[in-house]
């Protein structure tokens, strides 16, 4: 049996008469760019997520950029956040002229409070924690640690969209959250894309203006912006996609269960609190010491597996080659032991029982 790590084709299949009849609609009307499309698409995302502002942008990493701009960051501003990331997570931090701080994580994967605490300077600015896998963050005590040292709260939920913490909507609870619209994460369109979220009214309107050149009308520009807009194309596509997103994320939950549940003796499952916690498991990480020969183990049974991440940002080249050595005891011991099964909203029972089947088998050998 092949077990897919994602499938793209299958979704697509499933969608397909939705998605060419908005193409055909969005074509004979050729309103492509800041059309019908995106402004419903908004709307319902702001519905959806219950904030009061939400901005179609052309990816996560462009919005967290127009962002720091907003906020006026330069380069001695510091943003704490985590290593254990994908690269656009700090790549843009330092992209946009700040400097990316990073604080160790804690046994859920998260970022560690008392870590976190130990790297706030007088030059700190924000923090953001990631919502890895869509599991939150500390959500209250980061909240407390921005508000006693005066600190922007920017929420990378990237992988978090439908994802809740003590009922509310992952990405409203700080002060700016950005979400990404890439294929792979749970809620997407068909190509690149982000959100920005905010009910910070001021922000917002800085940002619209930001996203298209800083114009105001047409041939009025009233400040430096840049060209990050979501087209109406993907708008109209991902206006289909909102409508099945709950669906999906129960999907998800619903595989994150069966894994947790039958691997919990064999390996250390996702950690979280389920009583405030709402996750949208994006991704399913496990860790173990065998991490290796398990992952070769699967791919010889025909199962895909990934490793999110296996090398984090403070050892790539680009960071250290600006910001130098440091020491993440727990960020790098956890990048040799993790795993991510195969989790999508498309797998069949018979595909997730195989791959709970072999990993049973391998442990029972070794």
């Amino acid at each position: 049996m092949k077990v897919k790590f994602t499938n793209f084709n299958k979704e697509f299949l499933s969608l397909e008469k939705k998605l060419i009849k908005s193409f055909r609609a969005v074509g004979k009307k050729g309103d492509y760019i800041l059309g019908k499309e995106l402004k419903i698409f908004e709307n319902k995302v702001k519905k959806f997520l219950g904030v009061k502002y939400v901005l179609g942008v052309g990816n996560w990493t462009e919005g967290m950029i127009m962002v720091c701009k907003a906020l006026n960051f330069d380069e001695k501003d510091e943003i704490i956040t985590v290593s254990n990331s994908f690269i656009a997570t700090c790549g843009a931090i330092s992209f946009s002229g700040c400097k990316p701080v990073l604080a160790d994580v804690d046994e859920t994967m998260n970022m560690d409070i008392n870590d976190l605490k130990k790297k706030i300077t007088k030059n700190t600015k924000a923090i953001m924690p990631v919502h890895l896998s869509g599991i939150p963050a500390k959500i209250d005590e980061i909240k407390k640690i921005c508000k006693k040292n005066k600190l922007i709260f920017i929420e990378d939920a990237a992988h978090a969209f439908g994802g809740k913490y003590k009922g509310k909507s992952l990405g409203t609870l700080g002060d700016i959250g950005i979400f990404s619209l890439h294929p792979r994460k749970n809620f997407h369109i068909l190509g690149d894309g982000g959100i920005i979220v905010t009910n910070n009214r001021k922000l917002f309107e800085k940002l619209s203006l930001m996203r298209n050149h800083g114009l105001k009308e047409r041939d009025e520009a009233i400040i430096w912006g840049t060209n990050s807009r979501l087209d109406n194309l993907q708008a109209s596509f991902g206006n289909i996609m909102i409508s099945h997103i709950n669906k999906m994320n129960k999907n998800f939950l619903k595989i994150a269960n069966y894994y947790s549940n039958n691997l919990k003796h064999l390996v250390q499952i996702p950690k979280y609190d389920s009583k405030v916690s709402s996750p949208t498991f994006h991704q399913y990480i496990i860790r173990t010491a065998k991490r290796d020969e398990l992952k070769k183990f699967l791919k010889k049974k025909g199962i895909e597996t990934a490793i999110h991440y296996p090398n984090p940002i403070h050892k790539q080249r680009a960071y250290k080659n600006n910001f130098g050595n440091i020491k993440l005891n727990n960020t790098e011991k956890y990048a040799k032991e993790i795993l991510s099964l195969p989790i999508n909203a498309y797998l069949t029972d018979k595909e997730v029982g195989y791959v709970v089947k072999n990993i049973k088998f391998f442990f029972s050998k070794n």
